[in-house]
């Protein structure tokens, strides 16, 4: 959610910009531009895909590739939480306003199958180094069944969600600056450096290497171990400022 001025987005297939309070975006396998005058604040929540159906009442596949003005599926929430972040300076403030906003909110609703969520689990545990057909045989599906029934309720299949997952734990990785481009590439599972660089540019639009040294918010992300599990969001918020 924005801080101050609105967040921009830039669809670069219409190219237009559009303006945005407080934003949902949901999963997506191409990249988001944000357009910005040199400094830009905000809160970014990293929500777990099971999330929606307890905050709004449906599956994480109905906003999946695309992102929203949060007015347009939550009014009351997205007013609340824009006026309460931006009537004060204070970052724990402002953390403790978006907690108490959300547990508020959340709501006892059906959750996707026991399947579907030990699926995702175990991509997610594994940072997307199970094989598919492995995960499939683990809860007792067939293949075919499985990507089915979690692209109904996530809006991908379980392939691309352990590109996803495998990519973000590269991310990191890649941001810490420990470790040589090669050697992440055999940590997270890619065949060679050069995979990893195709899945990167797949999902940024350049290469690991250029984003890290012309991303200037390239080096403050979070550690490479930290994975998500089926919570409703991650134990942690985070300020970002560019």
């Amino acid at each position: 959610m924005s801080i101050d001025e609105p967040i921009r987005l830039y669809d670069e297939s219409l190219e237009t910009d559009e303006d945005y309070g407080v934003l949902l975006a949901g999963l997506h396998l191409r990249r988001t531009l944000v357009r910005h005058n040199g400094t830009m604040a905000g809160i970014q929540i990293n929500f777990s895909p099971i999330a929606p159906r307890a905050f709004f009442g449906i599956p994480a596949g109905e906003v999946a590739h695309r992102s929203y003005q949060l007015d347009v599926i939550a009014r009351s929430m997205a007013d609340e939480l824009h006026e309460r972040v931006n009537e004060t300076s204070s970052w724990a403030a402002r953390f403790g306003a978006i907690d108490d906003v959300l547990l508020r909110a959340t709501r006892e609703v059906e959750g996707p199958r026991d399947e579907v969520v030990d699926s995702w689990r175990q991509i997610a545990l594994s940072h997307g180094g199970l094989p598919i057909s492995l995960v499939a045989d683990q809860v007792g599906w067939s293949r075919r069944h499985l990507n089915t029934q979690f692209n109904a309720e996530f809006g991908i299949g379980p392939k691309d969600a352990a590109r996803v997952l495998r990519y973000d734990r590269a991310r990191r990785m890649i941001s810490s600056g420990d470790l040589k481009i090669a050697d992440i590439a055999a940590i997270c599972g890619y065949a060679d450096q050069a995979h990893l660089n195709r899945d990167f540019k797949s999902f940024t639009g350049t290469s690991p290497t250029t984003w890290l040294r012309d991303d200037p918010v390239a080096r403050t992300n979070q550690p490479a171990d930290d994975v998500d599990e089926p919570a409703l969001i991650r134990p942690r918020l985070a300020g970002v400022r560019k």
